[in-house]
This record gives structure tokens, C-alpha cells and sequence, in this order.
């Protein structure tokens, strides 16, 4: 079985430009693409992350990947790990593009093979904990908007739910936290983001507050690299999530050991894929830490995401509520019920071709193809 041909697509959804959080306002969602043929017809595709505003950068290294991989084989787990290990992954586009390269192959190794991917990769259940994600600020909206979001997911069968801080002042942001926790039961998780953006001088204070009115964990509370007073926070506040952004071995490892994060997040379409992924959580339960995925793109990086977590028994994995886009492919693979989704026994996703969504506007165009 050898890799014959690979296509480097762009996905993009124009948005309404109302919804934002402390660092973007959603105007357009754009999402790196890539799909790898096998030598007997199967097509696979995956996704990888990006920073919108640099998304060019991801497309020249998943051109870069996939030249690594043509005409090499993939009949293993152990074929696969050589193929992921060959590729650059030296900055964050090329661990993007590494990312998505990885769990395209592992896909399309579970389709040749005819079985499920999360049996491919190993798992026990067809269960994996969720949360829905969303809460981000919108131009017109008051705090009984967000309580009605929190109640539909609710009707969705989410127990939990992360929403946005920092954005804002410190009362309105009470408010938005008193407003959520109205539409969620009792002993509902709420998680807050505040996207790296609090200030190290006023984050404990911050923090304890959203605490007290009824926070129950802080994501990403101040910059990336401050383990300082993500440690403090930890003590003295709220239980810290972290890493979302990273794909250093050396990072996850100061989040670990210097932040002291309650939970170590990744996201697979950057940290490494599968197998990356797989590295980082070892890590972790190293520590006795468990995981979170984060997954804010498309559909494509949530079921990945979703597969991996059955696999790895994570803590939980990131549903979106608004980054939701091509939902469609959601409706046939998964169910969620009472906080968790359950999978169906699909072994891989349909590749997406250029023009196959034009639902709600988006659009998904061809970059660069490539053949032995």
C-alpha cells in the first residue's frame, strides 16, 4: 500500500463578523486541507491547524510533506511512525502540516483494512467525554443570549461547557458566567477561556473571581510562556487548562512541570496527529495529568479528535458550537447524549473535493496537487 497522489485543499466559510473573542473577530473561517490517495483508489482526508493570518505558511508545508511521503508504503503502525518521524516539524506550520499528514494516513490505513479508525489506533470503547464549546462576545447580544445558547446545548445532550472571558470587564464577564450557569445543571462543568489575555498583575484576582461566581477551571488565562502565574492560579484560584497552541515536546513538559496545569490540552491538527498526540499524552499521564483536545475547526479535525479521545480515554474533547463548520459529516458518525458522544462504527471520512460543500456559503478550492 503506497501514497499515489495528494491534494492540498483550502476550506473557507465567510462569517458575520459579529462574534469575537479578546483576539479575533470572526469574519471568515479558513482551514488547511489535505487529502492523500492510496495506490488502490482510497481517498482520505485531514485537517491541520493554523492562525488564520498566517494559513500560507501551512499550505507551503503541506506541500513539503507530502513530496516526503509519495510513493512511500503505510502497511503498519510502525510504516506510519517512520513516515511521521521523516517529516520536518521544526516550527508550527510544519508540525501543522506533519499533524494532518499523520492522521490522513492512519485513516486511510484503517479504511484499506476495513475497520473502525478508533480500532485502528487501538481503542476499547466507542465512547468519549464532551463539552460544548462556544460563549464567544456578540455585537447586540446581552447576557439572556448566552443563557439560551447554554440551554441548547443542553437539548443537544451537553452536559458542560467553555465559554469566553477577558474580552470584556471584569462585572460583565460575571454577568456572562451568571448567565451560562442559569441553563446548566448544578453539577455542570463550566470552563472559561480567556485566550492568553489577562494581565500577570490582575489574573488572580481575576481568576478567583470568576471562581466565585461558579468557574470551575480557567483555559489559557494569561501569555503562553508565563508558568509563573498559571502556577498561581492553579493554587490560589482555579484548576489551570493549557496548550492548545503548542507542539514542542519542551513546552508541554514546562506546562507540566512548571505550570502545573490541572490539564494538559493539545490540539491534533498541530501537537503531531495521532501519533504526536500519543507522545505528549504519555507525557502527561506521566504526571498524572490528564487530557483535553481542543478541536475549533472543521468537522473533519473534530472526528479525528473524537476518535483519538475514545482511544486515549481523554478527559474530554472540545465540541464546538460556533466554529461548527462542515457539521454535516457530524450527523452520520456521532450522537451525544448526557455529556457524551458516542461514535459510530464508520471507519474513516468521505474527502471533501472542491465544490462538494456549498452549504452556508462555504467553499472548498484546490491548492496544489501532487502524483507519483
Amino acid at each position: 500500500m503506497r501514497i499515489v497522489r495528494a491534494e492540498v485543499l483550502e476550506y473557507v466559510r465567510p462569517l458575520d463578523g459579529r462574534s469575537w473573542n479578546p483576539v479575533s473577530r470572526w469574519t471568515e473561517r479558513r482551514a488547511p486541507l489535505v487529502v492523500l490517495e492510496s495506490d488502490d483508489g482510497i481517498r482520505i482526508v485531514a485537517e491541520a491547524w493554523s492562525r488564520q493570518d498566517e494559513i500560507d505558511r501551512v499550505f507551503e508545508a503541506l506541500a513539503s510533506g507530502v513530496k516526503c511521503i509519495l510513493g512511500r508504503s503505510f502497511d503498519d503502525a510502525h510504516a506510519i511512525a517512520a513516515l511521521y518521524d521523516a517529516l520536518p516539524r521544526s516550527d508550527w506550520p510544519a508540525s501543522a502540516a506533519a499533524s494532518a499528514i499523520d492522521m490522513a494516513l492512519w485513516t486511510l490505513l484503517a479504511r484499506t483494512k476495513r475497520r473502525p479508525l478508533r480500532a485502528m489506533l487501538g481503542a476499547s470503547t466507542n465512547e468519549v467525554g464532551v463539552y460544548a464549546s462556544g460563549g464567544l462576545y456578540r455585537d447586540g447580544d446581552d447576557a439572556t443570549a448566552l443563557t439560551n445558547e447554554v440551554a441548547r446545548y443542553g437539548t443537544r445532550g451537553f452536559r458542560d461547557v467553555k465559554i469566553k472571558v477577558g474580552g470584556i470587564a471584569l462585572r460583565d464577564d460575571i454577568d456572562r458566567i451568571d448567565a451560562a450557569r442559569a441553563a446548566m445543571a448544578d453539577d455542570g462543568v463550566l470552563w472559561v477561556d480567556a485566550v492568553n489575555q489577562m494581565n500577570a498583575a490582575d489574573a488572580l484576582r481575576q481568576a478567583q473571581a470568576y471562581r466565585d461566581a461558579g468557574a470551575t477551571a480557567i483555559q489559557a488565562p494569561v501569555a503562553f510562556d508565563d508558568t509563573t502565574t498559571m502556577a498561581s492560579i492553579g493554587r490560589s484560584a482555579l484548576p489551570v487548562i493549557a496548550g492548545e497552541a503548542e507542539f514542542s515536546t519542551e513546552v508541554f513538559e514546562r506546562l507540566l512541570d512548571d505550570a502545573r496545569v490541572a490539564y494538559l490540552q493539545v490540539n491534533l491538527g498541530l501537537c503531531g496527529g495521532f501519533t504526536g498526540a500519543d507522545r505528549i499524552a504519555a507525557l502527561a499521564a506521566g504526571r498524572g495529568v490528564p487530557v483535553t483536545v481542543q478541536a475549533h475547526g472543521t468537522a473533519i479535525l473534530l472526528l479525528a479528535s473524537l476518535q483519538w479521545g475514545a482511544v486515549r480515554n481523554a478527559h474530554s474533547v472540545e465540541f464546538h458550537g460556533f466554529h461548527d463548520h462542515l457539521r454535516e459529516l457530524l450527523e452520520a458518525n456521532v450522537d451525544v447524549s448526557a455529556g457524551v458522544a458516542l461514535l459510530h462504527d464508520h471507519a474513516w471520512i468521505e474527502p471533501v473535493l472542491p465544490g462538494g460543500f456549498p452549504r452556508e456559503g462555504s467553499a472548498i478550492s484546490l491548492m496544489q496537487e501532487f502524483s507519483v
